[in-house]
């Protein structure tokens, strides 16, 4: 199971990349990590949940992945990029799929993750694939 995470967690790092690329096309990112995630979720982790919270939660998931909350303060916050992120499966908690306190640290160490690491590090490259990877790595807390 770690080692479909961390493989799986790759894919995301670069899918999450190949949508940061200045004349690259977003829907990589957007599209491409939302369903990298739910495939770790429906086959890796076997959470069970109505269809309907599958197809939602990618959906807000992608609605996440589109903003960095610059409109707040006029820059991007990576802090709120990766809360809005986590909280993109919030109906698996709301439907008693997984619970609610890993979900709560889950959302807190996404966004923990990738607000430090994208303090720490100033590279494009490794800032959009850190940042990326959190995404489905940070799934192993559900």
């Amino acid at each position: 199971m770690i080692g479909n995470i961390l493989g799986l967690s790759l894919l995301s790092s670069g899918l999450y990349r190949l949508g940061g690329w200045s004349g690259g096309n977003k829907l990589y990112r957007r599209l491409g990590c939302a369903v990298v995630q739910f495939l770790v979720i429906f086959f890796v982790l076997k959470i069970s949940a109505p269809w309907w919270v599958h197809l939602l939660s990618i959906g807000i998931t992608y609605g996440f992945l589109t903003t960095y909350y610059d409109f707040i303060n006029g820059e991007d916050s990576h802090w709120l990029h990766g809360l809005g992120i986590g909280l993109g499966i919030i109906l698996y908690a709301c439907v008693g799929a997984v619970a609610w306190p890993a979900l709560i640290i889950r959302i807190v160490v996404l966004s923990l993750a990738m607000g430090l690491w994208s303090k720490w590090f100033k590279n494009d490259i490794v800032e959009e694939c850190g940042r990326g990877f959190f995404i489905v790595a940070t799934l192993l807390i559900l």
